[in-house]
């Protein structure tokens, strides 16, 4: 089962409205969320954290900046809570 979303981040004084979506598993889900045109997935950990599982991008040289993953965390911890 799949539900699209858009998902409200400040990051670095900006507003993102980050377009998602959310498949769920038998017992688990994936959040798929779109950033910079690159689809990142994020999905819990055994310790129930959020985890973001993507660890390239298309783009030759182009890392995946570490603030902007805690900051769509938080945001995602906060409204699983």
């Amino acid at each position: 089962m799949e539900q699209s979303f858009e998902l409200p981040v400040t990051y670095r004084g900006q507003e993102l409205l980050l377009p998602g979506r959310l498949v769920s598993f038998t017992y688990s889900y994936k959040l798929y969320i779109t950033v910079e045109g690159e689809e990142w997935v994020f999905e819990r950990d055994d310790y129930g954290e959020f985890r973001v599982m993507t660890e390239h991008t298309s783009v030759p040289h182009k890392k995946i900046d570490p603030d902007l993953v805690s900051a769509i965390i938080e945001v995602l911890e906060k409204l699983s809570s």
